[in-house]
């Protein structure tokens, strides 16, 4: 008998086959790898963003806390403000005034029994408002040094200016209730 040779089967199409099934696991591999990586991604960003919101829930409740806190003071403070702006009103009219007028400098002396002493001549309180520096007002704006004898009380020093600066909005350009050398100015 004769043998026939066995059949030889062609091995090139199962190779390319098992390539083939070989290629598409492994990118079935390769995708679920990168899902999962961006899965783990995005649930990393998601945990930031959560602390993220907390941090600022948790800021946004110290601000109101603090703001409770500061509540009972605003009206103070809007009253501080009011009043800081007035002041500044109050020292800009002062400052045209001021520029309206020539400067003048009043030297005078107070006495110890509370009299002004001034060129030479000795004016009560009222009367020297009223007779020495009324007049100057009208045409300077006046910076006034007084002068005192140690035996003078301070408080009558002090009285003294405020009568004089009273209402007017001038400033002493210094004042001293120690003067050495007696009466002179």
């Amino acid at each position: 008998m004769i043998t026939a040779e066995p059949e030889r089967r062609s091995v090139g199409p199962l190779v390319a086959f098992i390539d083939l099934l070989f290629l598409l696991v492994a990118f079935f591999v390769l995708m679920l790898f990168f899902l999962q990586q961006r899965h783990t991604q995005a649930i990393q960003e998601l945990e930031s963003v959560q602390e993220q919101l907390q941090a600022v829930s948790e800021e946004k409740s110290v601000i109101e806390r603090v703001m409770e806190q500061v509540e009972p003071f605003l009206p103070r403070i809007e009253a501080l403000q009011k009043a800081e702006i007035e002041k500044r009103r109050t020292e800009e009219a002062r400052a045209a005034r001021k520029r309206q007028k020539e400067g003048q400098r009043v030297e005078y002396e107070v006495l110890p029994d509370g009299r002004i002493g001034y060129r030479g001549q000795v004016y009560g309180l009222d009367a020297f408002v009223r007779d020495v520096i009324a007049p100057l007002r009208e045409k300077h704006w006046i910076a006034f040094r007084a002068q005192a004898l140690p035996e003078t009380p301070f408080g009558t020093v002090v009285q003294s200016r405020r009568k004089l600066l009273e209402g007017q909005g001038e400033f002493d350009t210094y004042w001293d209730n120690l003067a050495s050398g007696g009466t002179q100015p």
